[in-house]
């Protein structure tokens, strides 16, 4: 798994994702066109330049086909959402066990979260269904 920061003005987040297609579904799926992502490693995500002016044609399309074919894979990746930069992650990890004790997840993000918005608490909790084949969208 791969940790990406999922760009805000406010606070700094970070996931878990097996690769770029699934961090970047994630992203725009949770973001809604509004939010960035980058890999911490330093690569590029290819395609994400246009979330902070909306999805375009072509990655809506790429979301859609991601999210029919690996629903599992990106709900997974929104489950490790976290209100902590890259450098703190590890500690956040061993914390909360990987994001699994969920009342550790819960002081954290209160404790830590400075924004009215709670990305990481909507992430985590997506409740999201593949699109219809033939069907108008997400």
């Amino acid at each position: 798994m791969k940790l990406y920061e999922f760009i805000t003005p406010s606070d700094p987040i970070t996931f878990y994702a097996p690769d770029n297609d699934i961090a970047e579904a994630i992203a725009l799926f949770v973001g809604n066109g509004k939010a960035g992502i980058k890999s911490v490693d330093g690569n590029e995500v290819p395609n994400t330049i246009t979330f902070i002016t909306g999805i375009a044609e072509n990655q809506l399309e790429r979301l859609k086909e991601t999210m029919n074919k690996r629903i599992n894979e990106v709900i997974a990746a929104g489950k490790t959402f976290a209100v902590c930069d890259a450098g703190f992650r590890e500690e956040y990890d061993e914390l909360t066990k990987n994001s699994t004790d969920t009342n550790r997840v819960e002081k954290w993000d209160n404790k830590h979260r400075s924004s009215m918005s709670d990305w990481c608490g909507y992430a985590r909790n997506l409740k999201i269904k593949p699109v219809p084949t033939g069907g108008k969208g997400i």
